[in-house]
This record gives structure tokens, C-alpha cells and sequence, in this order.
């Protein structure tokens, strides 16, 4: 088994948790299945003093699963960006690629996606990619509710400096539309300090009573939250999946954070069933954090190929057996409650969790979750 993950940069503790979490899984079974013998080989994706996931580390990556001869499965990547670029290599390779998180619509429909997508992501024609969290298709929607909720008149729009950036913009500005909030402007990121003031005085100078980031979450992003909060007091911030950095959150002023809500995927953690609520005390007790949404995601992308794995009994070392049945896994209960995959490779997990911030962690609302519930 392989898995790709950000374990440095500005990602570096989410992409731990993730792996914490695989870890954990594979430690339930003694890393035994049936007749085989499973063990985990932990990649980083981020290049030794980069920042970001880059597309030379990724695609190594991908290539270590796909030409390793004992290699069944693919757990990665973290985010949208490095999952284009490893999704058409292990797709090519025939092996089974597990997003827990990656939230891009195109890696399995054609909304929110760009040019030939989702058919340029599998290059050999079949499907093989699953996806564990509810995608951008449905985040877009929750958070443009959660803003109308909060009585944002008109929001500005601050994405990533990307093709997949644009088009998530394009989606939010629609999906404000259709809740009857109108987009004050928009602009690109690419997450430097450089960009901290340009960006805030856009910010400033449209009006805009809420801002919509979905740009790189680091050191910058919380400085640029820090800034329009002294410059704009009653401004409010809306941040998807990856505000659940702790890189983030934990740089944020107080009056920044409690202008600040998150949406993540997945049940609210003081919330969740009982096998959630047990394996978030065991993790606790061995990393001494909470799991979070990756920690979280990330066991329940091992606990499927496992039992793919298991299912497949003496064909679990056959990447297509296993393939097949990762694709019929129905879960009646998991540490993320129960779900299974559709013909896409999407899971039937569709909720979200608003989160407020304080001292730097994220605490889950009951009520502006209910607010945005599908």
C-alpha cells in the first residue's frame, strides 16, 4: 500500500493526520489480511523546503505505486491540485486511487470541472478513482447557504491562482447567486506575503460585507484575515475544507477567528457514532491531538482497502479484485457513519460540519450545521 500526503509545508499537519489516521487502521488488523501480509509505504508529497505538493514529487509518487509489483492500492492525495496529477499514473497503472479529501468536481463529473473532464483522468478507461468526503460540487452550495444564513449581502471572492481555482470561483459566485447573495468581486491568490495587501485593499475597496476564501491556507492567509479584520471590523470569513489547518487557525488574531467560520466534511466530532467517538480516544491517546476531518477520512480510506482487501479473499493481492470490490463497499457502519460508492467513485457522504474558531481549534456549531444540512 502507498499513500501520498503533504507531511511538510503549509499542509504538513493535516497530511500528518491523514497518515496517522491510515496507520491506525492498518494497526487494527495487525497489518494482516487473510493469507497476506499489508504494510504502508508513507510518501511526502512536498519537496524538501517547498511549500505546496509539487508536480515532480506527485507523480513520483504515483509512479512508486504503480511499479511496485506488491503495491494494491493508492491513498492520496491530500488535496485537489496533486490528485490531478497522480489520478491519470495510477489510473494508467490499473491500481485503485483513494482520495479521502481532494474535493475537485472533474475527478468524477463534469460540473465545477474543466475541458474533457472527468474523462482526461483515465486515460485507460475505466474508472478507478473513489472519493471519501462529499466533493466541491457540494461543499460550494453549503457555504453559499452558510453565508446567506449569516446575512452577507454581497461576498468577495478570494481563489487559488489556478484553472481549478477559477472554475471553484465561478461555482461560488453562481451558487451565491442562486441564495440571493450578490459577489462584491473576486480575485486569484497565490498565497504569498507579497499579494497580503493588493488582495485586502480589493477586499476593502468592493464593499463586500463577507469574504469567500478559497485560496492556499498558510501563514499568508491568516495574516490576510488579520489585516481586513482591523481594516474592516465587521467583515465575515467563510472558509471550506481546508481552513481545518491548524497552520491557520492557529495564526489567527482572536478577533480574526471569531470573525472566521469553517466548513468541513464529514459529522461534527463531538458528534459522532459510536465507532467514531472510539477511535478518536484512541488517536488522542497516541498522537495526543484530535483527529480532525483527515485523521478521521484518512482511516476510513485504509479500512476500505482493507477490507477490499479481505473480500477479495485469495485475489487480495490482484489490483483489479481489489479495485472491484473497494467499488462495492457498503458500509453499515464506520467511524464516518454508514455510506458506500456510486458508479462515479463518489461516496454517499454528503454532509458538512460549521465550525467557529477558538484558541485556534476548530469547535463544532449543532446550529449553523443544522442551518446548511443537505
Amino acid at each position: 500500500m502507498v499513500t501520498s500526503a503533504p507531511l511538510s509545508g503549509d499542509l504538513g499537519s493535516s497530511g500528518q493526520a491523514m497518515v496517522n489516521g491510515e496507520r491506525l487502521a492498518l494497526a487494527d488488523v495487525n497489518g494482516l489480511v487473510g493469507p497476506f501480509t499489508v504494510s504502508l509505504t508513507v510518501l511526502n508529497s512536498v519537496q524538501a523546503g517547498m511549500r505546496l505538493p509539487s508536480v515532480a514529487q506527485v507523480a513520483s509518487n504515483a509512479r512508486v505505486a504503480v511499479l511496485g509489483s506488491s503495491s494494491i492500492a493508492y491513498i492520496g492525495d491530500y488535496d485537489s491540485a496533486a490528485t490531478a496529477v497522480s489520478l491519470p499514473l495510477t489510473n494508467q497503472g490499473g491500481i485503485a486511487q483513494l482520495s479521502p479529501l481532494a474535493g475537485y468536481g472533474g475527478f468524477t463529473g463534469s460540473a465545477q470541472a474543466g475541458l474533457d473532464e472527468p474523462h482526461r483522468f483515465y486515460p485507460s478507461g475505466t474508472k478507478s478513482f473513489f472519493r471519501l468526503a462529499p466533493s466541491a460540487v457540494r461543499e460550494t452550495p453549503a457555504q453559499a447557504a452558510l453565508q446567506a444564513e449569516q446575512g452577507c449581502d454581497a461576498s468577495f471572492i478570494v481563489y487559488s491562482d489556478s484553472q481549478l481555482g477559477k472554475l471553484s470561483a465561478t461555482a461560488m459566485s453562481e451558487a451565491l447567486k442562486a441564495k440571493s447573495v450578490a459577489t462584491a468581486g473576486s480575485t486569484a491568490s497565490d498565497g504569498t506575503a507579497a499579494q497580503l495587501r493588493p488582495v485586502a485593499q480589493k477586499v476593502v475597496s468592493s464593499g463586500a460585507d463577507c469574504l469567500a476564501y478559497s485560496g492556499p491556507i498558510n501563514l499568508a492567509a491568516a495574516q490576510l484575515f488579520n489585516r481586513l479584520i482591523v481594516l474592516e471590523p465587521s467583515l465575515k470569513f467563510f472558509v471550506g475544507r481546508a481552513g481545518a489547518s491548524t497552520s491557520f487557525t492557529e495564526n489567527l488574531s482572536a478577533r480574526a477567528q471569531r470573525a472566521t467560520l469553517v466548513t468541513t466534511p464529514g459529522p461534527d466530532p463531538l458528534r459522532l457514532g459510536a465507532a467514531g467517538a472510539a477511535f478518536t480516544k484512541r488517536y488522542r491517546a497516541q498522537f495526543g491531538t484530535a483527529p480532525g476531518t483527515a485523521g478521521l477520512f484518512g482511516y476510513a480510506a485504509m479500512a476500505d482497502v482493507l477490507d477490499a482487501i479481505r473480500r477479495s479473499g485469495d485475489r487480495g493481492n490482484d489490483r483489479s479484485s481489489v479495485l472491484a470490490e473497494i467499488r462495492a463497499t457498503d458500509r453499515s457502519s464506520s467511524v464516518l457513519g454508514r455510506y458506500s460508492y456510486d458508479a462515479r467513485g463518489e461516496s454517499t457522504l454528503s454532509s458538512f460540519t460549521v465550525s467557529r474558531i477558538v484558541g485556534g481549534q476548530l469547535v463544532g456549531s449543532p446550529a449553523l450545521t443544522a442551518s446548511i444540512a443537505p
